[in-house]
């Protein structure tokens, strides 16, 4: 039988171990990884006065981030975008694909040996990574200047400016109340959510549609919820939900987008 072989990804060994022989005893490459870390760290300094969480966190970020990207977020802020009451189930999964950086982009299949990682969009020839799909491409440009003039709008101040954290994961959001952050949140996550989609139909359809089509169709799928909303909802709770974005007339309501 053939022998295992090591193999160095991002300057850690993972170890592709034999059955030809026991092998238990042979540290992980991980673990590996950690006693070299441990060991360098010990050469710099005294770690016997640091304690076990301050080790521990400097090890594990070491070690992470020599074979994972960095494109991924956590922390409370993170999950309450994500479990925002405003949300449907598909918006909060897509939230916390994007957030693990869960979403299969072409970077991603690269990554797997699967393609060439470059954005499936006409005319785009970077590599198609998270941040690319819902805000460094070019196409998305659009999306985000409406979403801007919308947040001026709503919070009657135009010193805030979208940002690549708060588009991917709602982190430093505008200061203004909680039906406005509310109505921001579901609108950015239908920005997404269309352009995932819509992605998506480019890959395996091979049909994309112009970004000002797509725009047209997040503004519906925002009016469609809100329409939704008015004839169930008592006024008072339909008025903390959505009062910001919306004027009712002749008992209609009027989505003002």
């Amino acid at each position: 039988m053939v022998r295992g072989t090591e193999l160095v990804r991002r300057g850690v060994v993972y170890q592709d171990l034999s059955n030809s022989e026991p092998h238990s005893w042979r540290p992980t490459g991980a673990y590996s990884q950690m006693r070299e870390t441990l060991r360098i760290m010990s050469t710099v300094g005294d770690v016997s006065q640091s304690s076990a969480r301050d080790l521990y966190r400097a090890v594990f970020d070491e070690l992470v981030g020599q074979v994972q990207s960095n494109h991924f977020a956590s922390g409370p802020e993170v999950w309450r975008v994500v479990h925002s009451r405003s949300l449907d189930y598909r918006r909060r999964d897509l939230l916390w694909r994007i957030a693990h950086d869960a979403i299969v982009t072409n970077l991603k299949r690269l990554r797997w040996r699967l393609g060439d990682g470059i954005c499936p969009r006409t005319r785009c020839t970077k590599w198609e990574s998270v941040s690319h799909v819902f805000w460094q491409c070019d196409y998305v440009a659009l999306f985000w200047e409406w979403f801007q003039v919308l947040t001026d709008r709503l919070t009657l101040c135009n010193t805030w400016a979208v940002s690549q954290d708060y588009a991917l994961y709602g982190l430093s959001p505008p200061q203004c109340n909680t039906s406005v952050q509310d109505i921001l949140t579901f609108v950015s996550a239908s920005i997404k959510l269309a352009l995932w989609r819509d992605r998506c139909n480019i890959v395996f359809r091979g049909v994309g549609r112009p970004a000002d089509v797509i725009l047209a169709s997040v503004r519906a799928e925002v009016k469609l919820r809100v329409e939704s909303d008015f004839v169930p909802l008592p006024r008072s709770a339909f008025g903390r939900r959505w009062g910001p974005l919306v004027s009712v007339r002749a008992d209609r309501v009027v989505v003002n987008l």
